[in-house]
């Protein structure tokens, strides 16, 4: 038996898990595991330094109840979410609503008809749009959208989607500090990528009023971009079930039979009215399905306008506008003579080295309150792909170390990994069970995303002892590990994990192993923390 198989994609079906929706106390325990995790696998956790949210703001275009704005703000130092803020003329209320606005892979990105007619639409209903960037996308220029991402990333926790993620959040908080918008409507609407933006900033933002996503959600395909592919991501669960996190805020789910969304009206949709069951919140959900492709086309703009009116109690109903929208597009762009690109600002390696002193700074402050330890086995746990730690008991134990585990039961117990030295515990009366050393699989395939649905296969091997330690525990009543080189690295993991006291010379990497977000937890550091001395 293999610690790990190479074979879930993007393409690989994955529908949502029913026995999480037996109950409310079940989801509940499920969604706040599920934030817990997504926090980490989008580089959320420990919670970066407050954003500055500098907002540089000019005035572009006057149209017919609304103005354009080109807006870019600051997110992290020297680095910019970029887009277009429509300002209505005549705001829904003294203090009026707002709706984010991310794109999808579209050619023109947010430069799209469907994005800017959806955007005039509200504004001249007296709603303020922001239309922004994803990264690499238009205006925004300090990382290129397509690339790898390579293993100092994974290490870091640091991507394509956790960055955009990051901007939605600080674009939904640079909203809540206007005085001209209502803090409690803030919504967020995309298609496609921008569906997959909507349900993780839905998902992470509780604050968030409403959502729709947009011809994205499903259980047969998650997202084929690298921005939507963070590692992590989706080890023990879907987009369904994210997109769940929602629940029980309104949300409009819109899907199409001509694209990945078809399995909507079968699948995804009725088990989102179960999540929203749970909270006898049935009325909040929306579902409009449609058959003319992967785009946002008139008949689906008008259900979203009439569902917006309807949760926002908007005077009247948004409609597409009168106007050429090609039009518009010069005033959309954002850097110029109007607002100059800033000239200091990090770009390519420059913003992943900004990122890591941020995160490295946070993880100074983390380890001083109270959370640090139930945050940091939380994400260590997700490192492993597991939901409840119990659950790795139920991990099947690998050929080579099936002869070895012992059935009965000890006093002392100490399973010695490879050539570790276990004498020690010998002169104390310990038990030794010397456990081979699992080498290093080398993956089947060079699929870009295969960390965001797979275990690496580092983190399998980590995975694959904590198994063995949960399943040992109950047969010893003192149990104990010795490792050393890499596999004190991984032992250190499990132990953390077990609560099992790990004998290791170091748990410094002979050679860094591809283990996603390891140092944005502070590395051996942090683990080293969170184990039990040896006696």
């Amino acid at each position: 038996m293999t610690v790990q198989a190479f074979e879930r994609t993007h393409d690989t079906p994955y529908p949502p898990r029913e026995a999480r929706v037996v109950s409310r106390a079940r989801w509940d325990a499920f969604a706040r595991r599920l934030r817990e995790h997504l926090r980490l696998s989008l580089g959320l956790t420990p919670s970066l330094p407050d954003p500055p949210l500098r907002a540089l703001r000019a005035e572009a275009y006057r149209g017919d109840g609304y103005r354009i704005e080109r807006f870019a703000l600051e997110t992290l130092p020297g680095f910019y979410l970029t887009g277009s803020l429509f300002v209505p003329d005549a705001p829904a209320d003294t203090r009026a609503p707002a709706m984010l606005q991310p794109h999808g892979h579209f050619e023109q990105g947010r430069l799209n008809e469907a994005d800017v007619l959806r955007a005039v639409a509200l504004a001249q209903a007296g709603v303020y749009v922001l239309s922004y960037d994803m990264v690499g996308y238009n205006d925004q220029f300090q990382l290129p959208h397509w690339g790898a991402e390579p293993l100092e990333w994974r290490r870091w926790g640091f991507s394509r989607a956790g960055l955009q993620t990051w901007n939605s959040l600080c674009a939904f908080e640079w909203l809540r500090q206007q005085r001209a918008i209502d803090p409690q409507r803030i919504g967020c609407s995309g298609i496609s990528g921008g569906g997959t933006q909507t349900f993780l900033l839905s998902a992470l933002e509780p604050r968030l009023s409403c959502a729709a996503p947009v011809k994205m959600v499903s259980s047969v395909m998650q997202g084929g971009c690298i921005c939507e592919n963070a590692p992590l991501l989706r080890l023990f669960a879907g987009n369904p079930e994210i997109a769940g996190l929602t629940a029980p805020r309104p949300m409009l789910l819109i899907s199409d039979a001509g694209d990945w969304t078809r399995d909507n009206p079968e699948v995804v949709a009725p088990y989102l009215k179960r999540v929203y069951g749970l909270f006898h919140a049935e009325g909040q959900f929306a579902h409009a399905h449609y058959s003319e492709g992967h785009q946002w086309g008139a008949e689906p703009r008008r259900a979203y306008y009439e569902w917006i009116a309807r949760v926002w109690r908007l005077p009247r109903t948004p409609q597409d506008p009168d106007l050429r929208w090609e039009s518009l597009l010069p005033a959309l762009r954002v850097w110029g003579d109007a607002l100059p690109k800033p000239s200091d600002a990090p770009t390519g390696d420059a913003v992943l080295r900004l990122y890591q002193r941020l995160a490295g700074e946070s993880v100074a402050r983390w380890r001083r309150t109270r959370r640090f330890e139930a945050e940091a086995r939380a994400a260590l746990l997700s490192m492993l792909g597991l939901e409840r730690v119990e659950d790795a008991r139920d991990d099947p134990v690998p050929d080579a170390w099936q002869g070895v585990l012992p059935s009965r039961r000890y006093a002392r117990l100490v399973v010695a990994l490879g050539e570790a030295s276990a004498r020690r515990w010998q002169r104390d009366g310990y038990a030794v069970v010397r456990l081979p050393e699992l080498p290093r699989p080398a993956p089947k395939t060079d699929y870009a995303y295969l960390a965001t649905y797979n275990l690496t296969p580092d983190t399998a091997r980590a995975r694959t002892l904590l198994g063995v330690l949960m399943r040992l525990k109950p047969r010893a009543t003192r149990l104990a590990v010795a490792a050393h080189g890499e596999w004190a690295t991984l032992s250190g993991i499990a132990c953390a994990l077990a609560q099992v006291p790990l004998d290791a010379p170091s748990l410094a990497e002979p050679e860094p192993l591809d283990l996603p977000c390891y140092d944005r937890l502070g590395g051996a550091a942090t683990v080293q923390r969170l184990m039990l001395a040896p006696e």
